[in-house]
């Protein structure tokens, strides 16, 4: 028998266990260091919830597997060019704490998990557009999970949402159809029935959101769906070496991917 630790198999004596199962167990064991980015309650929802799958605290981004940028306030939206709605509700300090952590994490290949207000976030700094104000995700919905072609419940507390940016290196990896007015600006309402972005990776700076809150207690499957989306997208991701036994971004592909020079652009 053996002990997988990152990087190597380490053997250990073997004994006969009985193992019962916990109800809706099954999440894969990560064995990440996480650096939140977030107040006191996001910093204890998410070790709660990283906690259940084998990961431990960093105290930097410089000792982080992976840096995840948690719930809050809106997103700016002078940072994807528009004006603000009147439902929106920014805070600049937040933006900034946010915008230094990206640049630092793109600079040393940092993976990036985006939670909520976070995915939005990833997602303007991928050069996405938000939609300001939705309607209907304040509660639980089925999210379409467009690669596994499964429904999974989700938590919904957002009423900001991403806008497809396929063109710009988005890859959709979950949707629903449940919003039925979309406000990208002030005056400016695009309604009616279509898919909405759940969920979504950007391959160029490997970050990976989720609209909904797979930190809340009582969504195990989502949480179990998000748990394997991260070791498919960061811990088999063939752009992703160990560096100093932390995962990183090849530093070869940081150098040559566009994304880069936009992070100096808006540093």
């Amino acid at each position: 028998m053996t002990n997988k630790t990152k990087g190597a198999l380490v053997p250990i004596k073997s004994h006969r266990v009985t193992v019962y199962k916990e109800p809706k167990a099954g999440f894969p064991d990560l064995w990440m260091n996480i650096f939140v980015i977030g107040d006191d309650s996001e910093q204890r929802a998410f070790a709660q919830m990283f906690g259940r799958l084998h990961c431990t605290k960093a105290d930097s981004i410089e000792e982080a597997d992976m840096v995840v940028f948690t719930g809050g306030d809106d997103v700016n939206p002078s940072l994807y060019g528009e004006l603000p709605h009147s439902t929106t509700a920014f805070s600049a300090t937040r933006d900034k704490i946010d915008l230094e952590a990206y640049n630092k994490c793109v600079s040393l290949g940092v993976p990036m998990f985006g939670v909520c207000r976070g995915a939005q976030f990833l997602h303007v700094m991928n050069g996405g557009k938000l939609f300001q104000h939705v309607d209907n995700h304040y509660g639980d919905h089925l999210m379409h999970c467009t690669k596994d072609h499964e429904d999974i419940m989700v938590s919904s507390v957002h009423h900001q949402m991403c806008q497809k940016n396929i063109s710009g290196g988005m890859e959709v990896l979950g949707d629903s159809n449940v919003a039925r007015n979309r406000w990208t600006s002030p005056d400016t309402n695009r309604s009616g029935v279509m898919f909405d972005v759940e969920a979504y990776f950007y391959r160029d700076t490997c970050c990976f959101g989720v609209q909904g809150h797979p930190e809340y207690r009582g969504y195990d499957e989502f949480l179990k769906w998000t748990a394997k989306k991260i070791v498919d997208l960061v811990c088999h991701n063939p752009d992703i070496e160990l560096t100093n036994n932390h995962y990183r971004m090849k530093p070869s592909l940081i150098e040559t991917r566009k994304i880069k020079l936009k992070v100096e652009e808006l540093a």
